[in-house]
């Protein structure tokens, strides 16, 4: 993945490493847009019955309720969450206590990682995995996988769009140099 200007981070084919086998472009969702194949729709209002995790929560704890039943099943859990500098990058999940890193909005884009090649090893060992990301990022795991898995669940976040990954990270800078950190 590649910066561009304003600090978004873009798939790029490293040139020295690459085989021309054309892969990347076979899966590309933006060279190969899919048409909307209609759906039948459902909405739920769901609000968690833990005071705690309702607080902590910015779409009332249904991602933490959907995470515990996947990990009651012996499964992980993949979502956006701060790293130890304040980077929000996308990690695992294993025990209800790492939850919390997941809730509340992170609002700019996490750094996937190597966790798609990760969640296709789980799933292929027959873990229960949910991801969770927004919809461009669960549309590159979908195209990473190639076909479906029944022991996958996938949860997006709404997104209205991100702010510059590049104006987050000079945020953090001013408010470490403002707090001396």
């Amino acid at each position: 993945m590649c910066e561009d200007d304003e600090g978004f981070l873009y798939p790029a084919a490293d040139e020295n490493t690459c085989i021309e086998c054309g892969l990347c472009e076979v899966v590309c969702p933006v060279i190969h847009v899919q048409p909307d194949v209609e759906k039948e729709q459902r909405a739920y209002l769901v609000q968690h019955k833990n005071e705690q995790v309702l607080r902590e929560s910015t779409s009332g704890g249904a991602f933490t309720a959907i995470a515990r039943w996947v990990l009651d099943r012996g499964g992980v859990v993949c979502g956006a969450g701060f790293s130890t500098d304040f980077e929000v990058v996308h990690q695992w999940a294993n025990c209800y206590e790492d939850l919390r890193m997941f809730r509340n909005s992170k609002y700019v884009q996490s750094r996937i990682g190597n966790t798609y090649k990760e969640a296709k090893q789980f799933l292929m060992e027959g873990k229960c995995v949910l991801f969770s990301g927004t919809p461009c990022q669960l549309e590159g795991l979908f195209s990473f996988l190639r076909k479906p898995y029944e022991n996958l669940v996938t949860v997006d976040v709404v997104c209205h769009a991100c702010p510059s990954p590049l104006v987050y990270r000079k945020y953090l800078e001013a408010q470490k140099k403002e707090n001396r950190i």
